[in-house]
């Protein structure tokens, strides 16, 4: 038995090492200017948690660039893992990356947290953002959005504030909006109705407003959205540059809902296109099921 625990020992420990060479063999490739190719390592889930703790080394290097492809790993490492214990770890890492003195990292990193689900943060994670925006820092626009999705009910009343100070940046009031809308304020989802509801339906109000009111996750939103999914106004432009044409904006509103919705009917591919070879079809199959799926579940776990 125990030299059965020495060799177990030996094989963890050789394997531990191995993670942190080839680690360090990555970055010093990136540190003297070379491609370097992503470690092998990264894509196996039963390595995840070493590899964390030898990512965390990098999260503090004095070259941005090498903190930012800390952070990037790390956040590969956390949204492949299916354990939750590593999912959490690689979002307490991501958020004391937020703090990069160099904004454009910090915004970057701020983004990455955007694709974790709620129970993968934890409450010193909740609080560590929240204080950040205590602080002002840079990139307040997503850090608001976040704080939104973790319904971080202490904000709440800085975020009413912010939403009604009109010295404050017209895309900060906005998003303070979006993010009380989410946290359940009827208020503020009214506010936001009323006033994507005076906006004509196009290319400009899909693509920059419509994401808006999905990430509300808010029935009312969703109930307008419909409004569009069943229209066949032309009101939007096709994505083909070469061959430009006026087409319904059901389309776009259809692919926007698929990852909001429980039991929706279509996939989308990772690229954000529904899987489908005809689009006519899949536009006349999702309206069907709104009309036999009315009380259609909300999902409110992702961003």
């Amino acid at each position: 038995m125990t030299t059965r625990i020495t060799i177990l020992l030996i094989l963890l420990t050789t394997t531990a090492l191995a993670q942190t060479k080839s680690v360090d063999t990555y970055f010093a490739q990136i540190r003297a200017g070379k491609y370097a190719n992503v470690p092998a390592e990264v894509s196996k889930p039963e390595l995840a948690s070493g590899l964390l703790k030898s990512l965390s080394v990098y999260a503090t290097d004095t070259l941005p660039t090498l903190r930012a492809r800390a952070a990037g790993l790390v956040r590969t490492i956390g949204l492949q893992s299916k354990v939750q214990s590593v999912r959490t770890q690689a979002v307490q890492q991501l958020v004391a990356a937020a703090k990069d003195k160099d904004t454009g990292n910090a915004g970057v990193v701020l983004n990455h947290l955007t694709g974790f689900r709620k129970n993968d943060f934890s409450a010193a994670a909740k609080d560590s953002l929240y204080a950040y925006f205590q602080r002002k820092s840079g990139n307040i626009n997503t850090l608001i959005r976040l704080l939104g999705y973790l319904n971080v009910q202490k904000a709440k009343d800085e975020l009413f504030a912010l939403s009604q100070d009109g010295a404050a940046g017209r895309k900060d009031r906005w998003a303070a909006l979006l993010a009380l809308s989410r946290m359940g304020d009827e208020q503020a989802i009214n506010d936001v109705m009323n006033r994507v509801k005076r906006m004509p339906v196009s290319d400009a109000l899909v693509y920059e407003v419509f994401p808006d009111l999905v990430y509300t996750r808010r029935r009312e939103a969703f109930s307008y959205l419909l409004e569009t999914l069943n229209s066949d106004a032309k009101n939007c432009e096709s994505a083909d540059p070469e061959r430009p044409s006026r087409i319904p904006c059901a389309y776009r509103v259809m692919e926007m809902l698929a990852p909001a919705i429980g039991n929706y009917p279509l996939k989308l591919s990772d690229s954000g296109d529904v899987v489908t070879s005809d689009y006519p079809a899949a536009l006349a199959q999702v309206r069907e099921w709104f009309q036999v799926n009315k009380e259609f579940k909300i999902l409110d776990d992702k961003y």
